[in-house]
């Protein structure tokens, strides 16, 4: 339920209905992990990030990007992904700030 409706705020450009959601759900995630010693789903740290950089907000995306990678990482791909995307983003604002 609540990837379909961060999906429909995106499709609609609700940036700030999709971020409050996303926020509450990472919050939940990394609670649960610690409680229970698991990983973090990245699907919703990842989908912050593209809320951010939607909005051209790339010191947001960092943020999120690298509150993840702080994170015990649930196994697959994700978390590779993620870090690349970090790493771009990180680029990204070198090459703004020069």
């Amino acid at each position: 339920m609540i990837v379909e409706t961060v999906k429909h705020h995106k499709r609609n450009e609700d940036w700030v209905n999709a971020e409050r959601i996303l926020l509450l759900e990472i919050a939940r995630q990394e609670h649960d992990a610690k409680v229970r010693g698991l990983g973090v789903a990245p699907w919703y740290y990842e989908q912050l990030a593209i809320v951010y950089s939607k909005q051209h907000a790339y010191d947001m995306e960092l943020a999120v990007l690298e509150r993840y990678d702080a994170q015990p990482k649930a196994p697959g791909i994700g978390p590779i992904r993620l870090r690349d995307r970090l790493e771009k983003v990180r680029r990204r604002l070198v090459r703004m700030a020069s």
